[in-house]
C-alpha cells in the first residue's frame, strides 16, 4: 500500500476514509484511492485518466462494497468566476502549478503535462 493510503488508514484508526476523490488521474492515484476508502465508502474520480486499460481490482471492490463514481468536471463553466480570482491573486495556486509558460508555448506545455512524471503537477499558460 502506498504511503498516502497508509496515512489515511492510520489517521482513521484503520477504518479508511468515507469518501476519497481522485483528482490526479493516474493508475497509482486510483489504486491509492481504492486502498484508502473504508468498506462501503465512495471513490470519486474526476482526474482525467489516459486511455490505457486499468486493471480494476474488481473483487476487492465488490467484497468491500465500494462505490466507484467517475465524471468530468464542467471546467469551462467555472472560468468566468475563476479567471478574475486568478488575475487578482486572491486564489493561491502556487502549490498547484509547477510550470508556468507563455500561451505561445502551449504545445510544449501540453507535452509536459502529458508525461505525468509526478514532477509536473499542472502547467499554467499565461497570455
Amino acid at each position: 500500500m502506498a504511503p498516502a493510503a497508509e496515512a489515511i488508514i492510520a489517521a482513521t484508526g484503520g477504518r479508511g476514509a468515507d469518501s476519497v476523490i481522485d483528482a490526479v488521474g493516474t493508475d497509482a492515484s486510483l489504486t491509492d484511492a481504492i486502498n484508502a476508502v473504508r468498506p462501503a465508502g465512495t471513490v470519486s474520480v474526476v482526474g482525467l485518466h489516459d486511455l490505457q486499460p486499468f486493471p480494476l481490482p474488481a473483487l476487492p471492490c465488490l467484497l468491500r462494497s465500494i462505490t466507484l463514481r467517475m465524471t468530468t468536471a464542467p471546467v469551462q463553466r467555472t472560468w468566468p468566476e475563476l479567471i478574475p480570482l486568478l488575475a487578482s491573486g486572491r486564489l493561491d495556486v502556487d502549490g498547484i502549478f509547477t510550470t508556468r509558460m507563455p500561451l505561445a508555448e502551449a504545445v510544449t506545455g501540453y507535452a509536459i503535462a502529458g508525461v505525468r512524471s509526478g514532477e509536473q503537477v499542472k502547467v499554467l499558460l499565461t497570455p
